[in-house]
């Protein structure tokens, strides 16, 4: 709830009238002199703000300022004219935008002299006046909610743009597999809930999709990836599983807090894999076609702990398995990737 409190005061500071938005949230209690709302520090920097507005008359300034009993920074805009000087004070002003802040400052200002002229005129005692001065107060008014409408309507959009932009980057939009902009945060994500758990990456290239493409062109290629996508989604393996597309044809399997991570194990995660994913044709609207994966096996907590390497030495497992006869699976080998990088 914002509060907003309007003083008139004479020169010396002293009180003459007082108006609070909300008297009681606001919590301020009444002073004769607006300098004991402050402590010794922040009233030197109010009656600073106030000598200034007193020494140019007719032009507001502005000043931030603690009140003491509330511990509550209110925004001060001070005017002083010849006999009267009107104080605005509010609670509000820097949790908006810099941009926002600059608009209500001006309103405000234009708001304060419009009640100073009413004084300085005289203008109480003739009724149609003072209508034309409260009409333009209320116009004002209206601005500064429609400014703060502006920054309502602002921020639902950013929310809006926010959530989209996260779904596109966690979700693939082709396959609704977890994203390549995505996968390796929600993968650090389930290795937090146990990160001495062993986990187990499947690097998974499907052989051969490039004749795919080739002979029935890239919308059935797509159908073929789609369907691709759904079984390896719905691969169970009592596990928690992240489905991943890392790039075209290439896609991964992230299974943490495995018992496990012996060659024993491996074949057994493949042949569900196989039983799932490839086993049967995939059915697309030229009829239902092959599918043949290459698949390569990294170990979290065994083999690194980077996810980077991990990603990479799957990826180097699964160029094995391709390079063996294709359809196949190879789990990293230390020693041989090592060699291959001594013969480079």
């Amino acid at each position: 709830m914002s509060n907003t409190f309007l003083v008139r005061t004479t020169t010396q500071g002293l009180v003459q009238e007082a108006y609070w938005s909300d008297p009681v949230s606001l919590a301020i209690p009444y002073k004769t002199t607006l300098s004991e709302l402050f402590d010794e520090t922040n009233r030197a920097v109010f009656e600073k703000t106030f000598t200034k507005a007193l020494l140019e008359k007719h032009k507001v300034f502005c000043s931030h300022v603690v009140v003491v009993e509330e511990k509550l920074e209110l925004c001060f805009f001070i005017l002083s004219l010849d006999q009267n000087v009107f104080v605005l004070a509010l609670d509000y002003l820097k949790e908006l935008p810099t941009e926002f802040q600059e608009r209500h400052k001006a309103l405000l200002m234009r708001m304060i002299e419009q009640i100073a002229a009413m004084h300085a005129r005289n203008s109480l005692q003739n009724s149609q006046v003072v209508y034309s001065h409260f009409e333009e107060i209320q116009r004002l008014n209206n601005q500064l909610v429609n400014t703060q409408r502006d920054l309502q309507r602002a921020n639902r959009k950013l929310e809006n743009l926010n959530q989209e932009l996260n779904n596109r980057l966690v979700k693939d939009p082709l396959t609704s597999l977890v994203s390549r902009y995505q996968y390796r945060s929600e993968m650090q994500m389930v290795i937090a809930t146990k990160p001495e758990a062993l986990g187990l990456f499947a690097f998974i290239d499907i052989d051969a999709f490039k004749q795919i493409n080739d002979t029935y062109g890239h919308g059935v290629g797509d159908e073929y990836l789609v369907g691709f996508s759904q079984r390896l989604k719905s691969l169970s393996v009592g596990y928690p599983t992240i489905a991943m597309r890392i790039a075209g044809d290439e896609f991964g399997l992230y299974i943490h807090d495995i018992p496990v991570a012996d060659d024993s194990f491996l074949a057994d995660m493949y042949a569900q894999f196989e039983k799932t994913v490839t086993n049967e044709p995939l059915q697309t609207s030229c009829g239902k076609l092959n599918i043949s994966c290459s698949v390569g096996f990294a170990v979290f907590n065994r083999d690194t702990t980077n996810l980077y390497d991990l990603i990479d030495y799957a990826d180097w497992a699964m160029y094995c398995a391709k390079k063996n006869g294709k359809h196949g699976w190879r789990s990293f080998e230390p020693l041989a990737f090592a060699q291959r990088h001594d013969q480079a």
